[in-house]
């Protein structure tokens, strides 16, 4: 059962995949040709999850599953893991890489090793106003108002006091 990713309801479960680095054109077409056909045949002991997959700033790859219908199982969550896995290796590009952040600068993505967060704050780089991309929000609703938000209402606020 194919649902697009933008009709799934708000309380929705998602999951946010950061690519390593901007996507080019050709592999955004594919992976989200692949997305499509892995969600559609997405399933969890057998009964078929209503889930979307979209791609939102040529950098991120989101799944979610309307839970209401059918609840994601650990089963079907490795599942969508090891498609994440084969993408990786089939376009050489890390999705689940977490040393680095991902940041909102001049409309456009730009991604910071944590390791040289500090210092990229002392030098004014990122201020309490920059925008983060929170990729911890986990329904469909927070995806749309808790997803990109100034780096105070972050976990980096605790940089800020």
């Amino acid at each position: 059962m194919e649902h697009k990713f933008n009709d799934l309801p708000g309380a929705s479960r998602i999951w946010i995949y950061q690519a390593s680095r901007e996507l080019e054109k050709k592999e955004k077409i594919e992976i989200i040709e692949k997305a499509t056909r892995f969600v559609t045949a997405w399933n969890s002991h057998g009964n078929d999850l209503e889930a979307g997959a979209t791609i939102l700033h040529n950098q991120f790859l989101l799944l979610g599953v309307n839970e209401d219908e059918t609840g994601a199982s650990g089963c079907s969550i490795d599942k969508s893991f090891r498609f994440i896995q084969n993408l990786e290796k089939r376009y050489n590009i890390s999705f689940l890489d977490r040393s680095k952040v991902a940041f909102f600068i001049e409309k456009k993505v730009h991604l910071l090793p944590v390791s040289e967060l500090k210092m990229k704050i002392d030098t004014g780089t990122i201020t309490k106003d920059t925008l983060i991309f929170n990729n911890l929000v986990d329904n469909k609703r927070d995806l749309e108002h808790k997803w990109i938000i100034p780096v105070k209402d972050s976990w980096m606020r605790k940089y800020f006091l």
